[in-house]
């Protein structure tokens, strides 16, 4: 008897936007539960989960509560029709001014000043409402359970490195899968925590960036969204043979900012 194909879901960044990967999720929930024969069919569509950016703290709420696909939904559900920006960094007055004054100290006095500081600015907002919605969010200790129970195959985040520059997807998966070393971009199990999701959600200078501990590729990480040149590589790496892809980006970039690249790229020619 052959095997299962294993199916992949990949939820990419986009930000908010990653609200409307939800919104197909639901969708998508609501015509299997209503499909003939829905009664026998798997508590999980999708064997593996790859999440890069907010994509990523969709993919791994998912997979950690892997055993009820349904209720995992409707709590994503829940949470992005009631996301305010508090929730996602400081917006109160002590907050702001606090990492506005830092800023302004060094761009108008430079670093002179900056090298007395005990605290440093590492970034415009400060995101500590998003890692505490993260946590609560996402009970990544259930995670080797799904694992072990059998109701998923992985879980791959991804996220960027600023020590090398390089592209970097961390994978718990069920069983041994050999890592993958690719031109800037490589593969590595990993143990997944939280730090990973702050990691892969990083808008470089916006929010923070994250430390994430590993033997090899252990370093400071933000965005996975940047230097992502091949989004479907970790599903495939990771043996799925059918994806499922919601993309979170805008379709049409605006005509003024293809004008102005033009105007970019043909500036050097001038």
């Amino acid at each position: 008897m052959m095997n299962t194909p294993l199916t992949a879901l990949v939820l990419s960044g986009g930000g908010a936007r990653a609200a409307y990967q939800v919104g197909v999720l639901k969708a998508l929930d609501c015509l299997r539960r209503d499909a003939p024969g829905s009664a026998g069919a798997r508590a999980n569509p999708f064997d593996i989960f790859i999440g890069t950016s907010a994509g990523a703290i969709n993919s791994a709420a998912l997979a950690c509560r892997a055993d009820a696909f349904s209720d995992a939904v409707g709590l994503l559900c829940q949470v992005w029709s009631n996301v305010h920006a508090e929730q996602v960094y400081r917006t109160d007055s002590l907050g702001l001014m606090c990492s506005g004054a830092q800023w302004l100290t060094v761009l108008s006095l430079g670093w002179v000043l900056a090298h007395w500081q005990r605290v440093k600015p590492r970034s415009l907002l400060n995101n500590a409402p998003l890692a505490e919605l993260v946590r609560r969010l996402v009970p990544m200790e259930r995670l080797p359970d799904m694992l072990a129970a059998g109701h998923l195959h992985a879980l791959a985040l991804t996220a960027s490195s600023y020590s090398t520059g390089e592209h970097v997807t961390f994978y718990h998966a069920r069983e041994a899968i050999t890592p993958w070393m690719r031109t800037q971009r490589h593969g590595v199990p990993s143990q997944l925590n939280h730090d990973h999701l702050l990691a892969s959600s990083a808008i470089p200078f916006i929010f923070p960036a994250c430390h994430i501990k590993h033997d090899d590729y252990g370093g400071w990480y933000g965005d996975g969204s940047m230097r992502q040149s091949a989004p479907l590589a970790p599903a495939v790496h990771l043996g799925a043979q059918r994806l499922l892809v919601i993309g979170a980006g805008r379709m049409h970039e605006p005509a003024i900012k293809r004008a102005s690249a033009s105007l970019l790229l043909a500036w050097p020619n001038a």
